[in-house]
Protein backbone atom coordinates (compact mmCIF):
# COMPACT_ATOMS: atom_id res chain seq x y z
CA UNK A 1 0.00 0.00 0.00
CA UNK A 2 1.44 3.35 -0.87
CA UNK A 3 1.39 6.03 2.06
CA UNK A 4 1.12 9.62 1.40
CA UNK A 5 3.13 11.59 3.07
CA UNK A 6 2.29 15.60 5.06
CA UNK A 7 4.01 18.72 4.63
CA UNK A 8 5.21 18.00 7.68
CA UNK A 9 6.42 14.74 6.75
CA UNK A 10 8.38 15.78 3.72
CA UNK A 11 10.13 18.04 6.16
CA UNK A 12 11.19 15.74 8.18
CA UNK A 13 12.57 12.91 4.65
CA UNK A 14 14.27 16.19 3.65
CA UNK A 15 16.00 16.51 6.84
CA UNK A 16 17.26 12.85 6.60
CA UNK A 17 17.95 13.36 2.60
CA UNK A 18 20.26 16.33 3.16
CA UNK A 19 22.18 14.03 5.17
CA UNK A 20 22.14 11.74 2.22
CA UNK A 21 23.40 13.91 0.54
CA UNK A 22 25.93 15.71 2.35
CA UNK A 23 27.60 12.37 3.36
CA UNK A 24 27.85 11.74 -0.93
CA UNK A 25 29.86 15.09 -0.82
CA UNK A 26 32.04 14.16 1.82
CA UNK A 27 32.66 10.51 0.85
CA UNK A 28 33.85 11.64 -2.64
CA UNK A 29 37.20 13.22 -0.94
CA UNK A 30 37.89 10.30 0.53
CA UNK A 31 37.56 7.80 -2.82
CA UNK A 32 41.32 7.55 -3.98
CA UNK A 33 43.69 5.04 -4.27
CA UNK A 34 44.80 2.90 -1.53
CA UNK A 35 41.58 3.56 0.57
CA UNK A 36 39.56 0.23 1.57
CA UNK A 37 35.60 0.15 1.26
CA UNK A 38 35.78 -0.31 5.28
CA UNK A 39 37.12 2.94 5.99
CA UNK A 40 34.52 4.12 3.64
CA UNK A 41 31.53 2.60 5.74
CA UNK A 42 33.95 3.98 9.08
CA UNK A 43 33.36 7.68 7.57
CA UNK A 44 29.82 6.85 7.39
CA UNK A 45 29.30 5.18 10.34
CA UNK A 46 31.50 8.46 11.87
CA UNK A 47 29.22 11.33 10.25
CA UNK A 48 25.81 9.79 11.07
CA UNK A 49 26.95 9.69 15.21
CA UNK A 50 27.87 12.83 14.25
CA UNK A 51 24.68 14.43 13.08
CA UNK A 52 22.66 12.58 15.18
CA UNK A 53 21.12 10.14 12.79
CA UNK A 54 20.74 6.40 12.08
CA UNK A 55 22.71 4.60 9.20
CA UNK A 56 19.32 2.87 7.61
CA UNK A 57 21.36 -0.14 5.90
CA UNK A 58 22.91 -1.44 9.47
CA UNK A 59 21.08 -4.18 10.51
CA UNK A 60 18.45 -4.04 7.81
CA UNK A 61 17.57 -7.80 7.18
CA UNK A 62 21.13 -8.69 8.59
CA UNK A 63 22.88 -6.11 6.01
CA UNK A 64 26.22 -5.69 8.06
CA UNK A 65 27.49 -2.39 6.77
CA UNK A 66 26.19 1.07 7.45
CA UNK A 67 26.49 1.89 3.68
CA UNK A 68 26.83 -0.03 0.27
CA UNK A 69 30.06 -0.14 -1.29
CA UNK A 70 29.98 -1.44 -4.93
CA UNK A 71 33.41 -1.40 -7.90
CA UNK A 72 33.11 -1.71 -10.91
CA UNK A 73 31.43 -4.80 -12.25
CA UNK A 74 29.31 -4.76 -8.96
CA UNK A 75 26.21 -3.10 -9.52
CA UNK A 76 24.93 -3.11 -5.54
CA UNK A 77 24.81 -3.74 -1.99
CA UNK A 78 28.34 -4.29 -1.98
CA UNK A 79 29.25 -4.87 1.94
CA UNK A 80 32.24 -2.81 2.89
CA UNK A 81 35.45 -4.95 3.49
CA UNK A 82 38.89 -5.20 3.06
CA UNK A 83 39.26 -4.08 -0.91
CA UNK A 84 41.19 -1.53 -1.62
CA UNK A 85 40.37 0.86 -4.30
CA UNK A 86 43.10 1.24 -7.41
CA UNK A 87 43.46 4.04 -10.09
CA UNK A 88 40.06 4.07 -12.61
CA UNK A 89 37.94 2.02 -10.57
CA UNK A 90 34.58 2.82 -10.61
CA UNK A 91 32.84 2.90 -7.02
CA UNK A 92 29.13 3.49 -6.19
CA UNK A 93 28.39 4.27 -2.86
CA UNK A 94 24.71 3.59 -1.75
CA UNK A 95 23.70 5.63 1.83
CA UNK A 96 20.67 5.57 3.51
CA UNK A 97 20.13 7.41 6.42
CA UNK A 98 16.90 7.58 9.66
CA UNK A 99 16.38 10.81 11.22
CA UNK A 100 13.81 11.24 13.75
CA UNK A 101 12.08 8.30 12.46
CA UNK A 102 12.28 9.55 8.62
CA UNK A 103 14.36 7.89 6.14
CA UNK A 104 16.05 9.38 2.92
CA UNK A 105 17.67 7.48 0.52
CA UNK A 106 20.61 8.15 -2.46
CA UNK A 107 23.42 6.72 -4.51
CA UNK A 108 26.13 8.05 -6.70
CA UNK A 109 29.28 6.67 -9.07
CA UNK A 110 32.75 7.89 -8.58
CA UNK A 111 35.56 7.26 -10.75
CA UNK A 112 39.05 6.89 -8.36
CA UNK A 113 41.66 9.04 -9.27
CA UNK A 114 40.85 9.79 -13.06
CA UNK A 115 39.36 13.01 -14.19
CA UNK A 116 37.14 11.26 -16.96
CA UNK A 117 38.17 7.95 -17.61
CA UNK A 118 37.67 5.99 -21.10
CA UNK A 119 34.74 7.24 -23.03
CA UNK A 120 32.70 4.33 -22.45
CA UNK A 121 33.00 5.10 -18.74
CA UNK A 122 32.04 7.97 -19.53
CA UNK A 123 28.96 6.96 -21.65
CA UNK A 124 27.58 4.71 -18.38
CA UNK A 125 28.21 7.42 -15.72
CA UNK A 126 26.45 10.17 -17.71
CA UNK A 127 23.68 7.86 -19.19
CA UNK A 128 22.64 6.53 -15.84
CA UNK A 129 22.77 9.75 -14.40
CA UNK A 130 20.86 11.59 -16.92
CA UNK A 131 18.26 9.08 -17.24
CA UNK A 132 18.15 9.47 -13.09
CA UNK A 133 17.35 13.30 -13.79
CA UNK A 134 14.83 12.23 -16.91
CA UNK A 135 12.96 10.03 -13.76
CA UNK A 136 12.77 12.58 -11.86
CA UNK A 137 11.35 15.23 -14.74
CA UNK A 138 8.44 12.79 -15.11
CA UNK A 139 7.62 12.63 -11.71
CA UNK A 140 4.24 15.07 -12.27
CA UNK A 141 1.08 15.11 -10.29
CA UNK A 142 -1.47 12.65 -12.60
CA UNK A 143 1.04 11.15 -14.93
CA UNK A 144 2.08 7.48 -13.48
CA UNK A 145 4.87 5.68 -12.37
CA UNK A 146 5.03 4.12 -15.63
CA UNK A 147 6.21 7.29 -17.46
CA UNK A 148 9.06 7.95 -15.17
CA UNK A 149 10.22 4.13 -15.49
CA UNK A 150 9.92 4.74 -19.59
CA UNK A 151 11.50 7.96 -19.06
CA UNK A 152 14.58 6.10 -17.88
CA UNK A 153 14.37 3.70 -19.79
CA UNK A 154 14.44 5.49 -22.81
CA UNK A 155 17.35 7.86 -21.34
CA UNK A 156 19.30 4.58 -21.15
CA UNK A 157 18.45 3.21 -24.65
CA UNK A 158 19.79 6.97 -25.60
CA UNK A 159 23.29 5.89 -24.34
CA UNK A 160 22.84 2.54 -25.27
CA UNK A 161 23.60 1.29 -22.05
CA UNK A 162 22.14 -2.23 -20.44
CA UNK A 163 19.11 -2.01 -18.33
CA UNK A 164 19.40 -3.89 -14.38
CA UNK A 165 15.79 -5.19 -14.46
CA UNK A 166 15.86 -7.22 -11.79
CA UNK A 167 16.38 -4.62 -9.21
CA UNK A 168 14.37 -1.11 -8.60
CA UNK A 169 13.38 1.98 -7.24
CA UNK A 170 10.79 1.95 -4.12
CA UNK A 171 8.95 4.32 -2.12
CA UNK A 172 10.74 5.69 1.06
CA UNK A 173 9.67 7.78 4.27
CA UNK A 174 8.64 6.10 6.87
CA UNK A 175 10.52 3.00 6.16
CA UNK A 176 13.14 2.58 4.10
CA UNK A 177 11.65 0.24 1.70
CA UNK A 178 8.12 1.35 0.79
CA UNK A 179 5.47 0.70 -2.40
CA UNK A 180 5.55 1.49 -5.02
CA UNK A 181 8.29 0.03 -6.87
CA UNK A 182 9.56 2.40 -9.65
CA UNK A 183 11.25 0.29 -12.62
CA UNK A 184 13.97 1.34 -14.67
CA UNK A 185 12.14 -0.17 -17.52
CA UNK A 186 8.70 0.33 -18.59
CA UNK A 187 6.59 -2.18 -16.83
CA UNK A 188 3.80 -2.41 -19.22
CA UNK A 189 1.23 -1.65 -16.60
CA UNK A 190 -0.06 2.26 -15.04
CA UNK A 191 0.83 1.51 -11.47
CA UNK A 192 -1.56 3.98 -10.69
CA UNK A 193 -1.61 8.26 -10.54
CA UNK A 194 1.07 10.02 -9.02
CA UNK A 195 -0.38 12.29 -6.37
CA UNK A 196 1.18 14.81 -4.01
CA UNK A 197 2.85 13.42 -0.87
CA UNK A 198 4.31 10.93 -2.83
CA UNK A 199 7.96 9.99 -2.34
CA UNK A 200 10.03 7.41 -4.19
CA UNK A 201 13.63 6.41 -4.06
CA UNK A 202 14.41 6.77 -7.81
CA UNK A 203 18.01 4.81 -8.77
CA UNK A 204 18.42 3.40 -12.31
CA UNK A 205 21.31 0.82 -12.50
CA UNK A 206 23.15 0.24 -15.94
CA UNK A 207 26.01 -1.13 -17.73
CA UNK A 208 28.25 -1.62 -20.46
CA UNK A 209 27.27 -4.87 -20.97
CA UNK A 210 23.57 -6.50 -21.36
CA UNK A 211 22.59 -5.67 -17.83
CA UNK A 212 21.73 -9.48 -16.69
CA UNK A 213 22.86 -9.66 -13.18
CA UNK A 214 24.06 -12.16 -10.51
CA UNK A 215 23.74 -12.59 -6.74
CA UNK A 216 26.94 -13.25 -4.57
CA UNK A 217 27.08 -15.70 -2.53
CA UNK A 218 26.87 -13.60 0.95
CA UNK A 219 23.50 -12.87 -0.76
CA UNK A 220 24.09 -9.54 -0.76
CA UNK A 221 26.08 -7.85 -3.55
CA UNK A 222 24.77 -8.25 -7.39
CA UNK A 223 27.29 -7.75 -10.23
CA UNK A 224 26.61 -8.08 -13.71
CA UNK A 225 26.86 -11.37 -15.63
CA UNK A 226 29.28 -10.53 -18.56
CA UNK A 227 31.56 -8.63 -16.22
CA UNK A 228 30.94 -5.12 -17.52
CA UNK A 229 30.84 -1.90 -15.18
CA UNK A 230 27.86 -0.74 -13.71
CA UNK A 231 27.05 2.54 -12.73
CA UNK A 232 24.03 3.55 -10.03
CA UNK A 233 22.53 6.64 -8.93
CA UNK A 234 19.67 7.70 -6.74
CA UNK A 235 17.67 10.48 -5.38
CA UNK A 236 14.94 10.50 -2.97
CA UNK A 237 11.87 12.34 -4.96
CA UNK A 238 8.52 13.67 -3.30
CA UNK A 239 5.54 14.70 -5.47
CA UNK A 240 3.83 18.01 -4.19
CA UNK A 241 2.43 21.22 -5.66
CA UNK A 242 1.91 18.95 -8.64
CA UNK A 243 5.53 18.44 -9.30
CA UNK A 244 8.98 16.59 -8.34
CA UNK A 245 11.28 18.15 -5.07
CA UNK A 246 14.74 16.42 -5.01
CA UNK A 247 15.14 15.85 -1.54
CA UNK A 248 18.28 14.62 -1.44
CA UNK A 249 19.98 17.12 -3.15
CA UNK A 250 21.99 19.62 -0.74
CA UNK A 251 22.59 22.29 -3.49
CA UNK A 252 18.84 22.32 -4.51
CA UNK A 253 18.06 25.97 -2.76
CA UNK A 254 14.38 25.80 -3.93
CA UNK A 255 13.81 22.71 -2.22
CA UNK A 256 16.28 23.82 1.03
CA UNK A 257 13.33 27.07 1.12
CA UNK A 258 10.01 24.63 0.74
CA UNK A 259 11.09 22.03 3.08
CA UNK A 260 13.85 23.05 5.22
CA UNK A 261 12.20 25.23 7.71
CA UNK A 262 10.72 24.14 11.35
CA UNK A 263 7.32 24.80 10.65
Amino acid sequence: MVRLKTAHDLRGIYASGQLAGRFLQEVRGSIRPGVSTADLDALARDFMAKNGARAAFLGYKGYPGSICVSVNEQVVHGIPGDRRLAAGDLVSVDVGVELDGYYADAAWSFLVDTQDGPPDTRRLMEGTRDSLYAGIGAVVRGETLRGVSRAIERELGRHSLGIVRELTGHGTGFELHEDPSVFNYDPMSSQGAIEDGLVVAIEPMAALGSGEVLQGKDNWLYFTADGSLAAHYEHTVACWEGRAWVLTDPTDEEARVAFGGLK
